[in-house]
């Protein structure tokens, strides 16, 4: 099955663009087989919601790159069908199962999920989330399969780094974050490991 980008509804009010960027970059260069093949390994896990709405559960980047990349569908395996509940069971559900994350870009939260997007398109860039990510892809911790994992990194280094990822440099908060993330301080995070 598959659905408009643009109907997918948000469960997470951040991203981080650089893996945005990165991916996007990626999947233009992708001819139209290459691409069914791509995301047909990678299909968006959603919820059908009351309302008839639809909303994503994991994936937000890579349903993000590929609206950033001209691509206006994509292939969903559903997860649950939730949509005769009523709107604060539907909630109360999605937090149970651990497929909603409702703090913002600064860190901030958890807010109420009305505010939140109603599209990928209104997902506000959060930089240590893409720290986070440039930490993972250069093997500072492992894929980890806790919900969302990177945002506990995320706020881990927001907390930890004297350097800022947007009003230093990026390459400079990304140094200071390699020297701290195999730490015995970060030992507790999703994916952690150990100095050798």
């Amino acid at each position: 099955m598959k659905v408009a980008v643009l109907l997918l509804r948000p469960t997470q009010f951040a991203l981080g663009m650089r893996e945005i960027e990165a991916r996007a970059a990626r999947i233009r260069k992708m001819g139209h087989e290459e691409f069914h093949g791509y995301v047909r390994d990678r299909k968006v896990p959603v919820v059908l919601a009351p309302r008839d709405r639809v909303y994503l559960v994991d994936h937000h980047h890579l349903t993000r790159a590929c609206w950033e990349a001209g691509r206006e569908e994509m292939p969903v395996e559903l997860q649950a069908d939730l949509s005769k509940h009523s709107l604060p069971d539907f909630w109360r559900t999605m937090h149970a199962r651990h497929w909603v994350h409702l703090f913002d870009q600064f860190g901030h939260g958890p807010h109420e999920p009305i505010d939140l997007p109603e599209t990928v398109r209104g997902l506000a860039d959060d930089p240590y989330r893409s720290l986070a990510w440039a930490v993972k892809e250069k093997g500072g911790f492992e894929k980890s399969s806790v919900p969302f994992a990177e945002f506990e990194w995320s706020q881990f280094f927001r907390k930890n780094l004297k350097a800022h990822p947007v009003f230093d440099s990026f390459e400079t908060s990304l140094t200071e974050a390699h020297r701290i993330v195999h730490e015995p301080v970060a030992s507790h995070l999703p994916g952690f490991i150990p100095q050798k």
